[in-house]
């Protein structure tokens, strides 16, 4: 009973502080709303080799203080990874982001990226933190990079089992430059509430707030986000 409690509580809470966060940055100029839905598929055999496959979609939903959907793009990417040491991953992954589609003025952009992640758990609370390093090529090419800090917490126990509920919160910066674009600084906050539907398979739904170019030409971004993520 204690347990079913604090299950919904928590859910309870994070409905609460999301719903608020959203109607605080509305407030905010220069602002827009997004949705990121994502499908995530872990492949991990019994080597130092992994690999990951993701789909995933993002949409405009408020812009300009008004309600408004627009579809961004759809975008398919890999990462191959090399287990180095028990804790550490170096990975290779390229993205393809599907853009024409939705809007002929903008080309499709093709994404490179270099990644080393460390993640480690101390008791029930898993840390990790992941460095990227990535090659933008577009109508102009950017190169960006990232150090992403996180956490996850079981919300009973100390494992998440079947049918649990735990917590995933992180922050990132990145830095941008390229040779026809100035450098710009961004900071990112991530929280979501997760839940382990069946054996290897979870599904999460959060908020990711970004502040983007704030040195210069600040504007903030809120992404309602959700992941399917299945492991084999």
């Amino acid at each position: 009973m204690t347990t079913l409690f604090s299950k919904k509580y928590s859910v309870l809470l994070f409905l609460i502080f999301a719903f608020l966060g959203i109607q605080n940055t509305k407030a905010q100029e220069n602002f827009s709303m997004l949705i990121d839905p994502d499908f995530t598929i872990n492949i991990d055999p019994d080597s130092r080799w992994s690999y990951n496959f993701n789909l995933s979609n993002r949409d405009i939903i408020y812009e300009d203080e008004e309600y408004n959907f627009d579809a961004q793009h759809l975008q398919l990417s890999h990462f191959t990874s090399y287990e180095v040491g028990f804790y550490s991953k170096l990975s290779l992954g390229i993205r393809y982001r599907f853009k024409e589609i939705f809007d002929k003025d903008i080309q499709d952009e093709v994404r490179i990226v270099e990644q080393f992640g460390h993640s480690r758990k101390y008791n029930s609370l898993k840390v990790a933190h992941r460095a990227r390093f990535e090659q933008r090529l577009r109508e102009i090419t950017t190169y960006r990079t990232r150090y992403r800090f996180s956490v996850e917490l079981p919300l009973s126990g100390q494992r998440v089992d079947q049918n649990e509920f735990f917590i995933i919160g992180n922050t990132e910066a990145l830095f941008s430059v390229g040779s026809e674009e100035r450098p710009k600084l961004e900071q990112r906050f991530s929280v979501a509430l997760g839940n382990e539907l069946w054996t290897k398979t979870k599904a999460t739904l959060g908020l990711q707030y970004r502040y983007e170019d704030y040195t210069r030409d600040p504007g903030s971004e809120l992404f309602i986000t959700s992941e399917i993520i299945l492991s084999l």
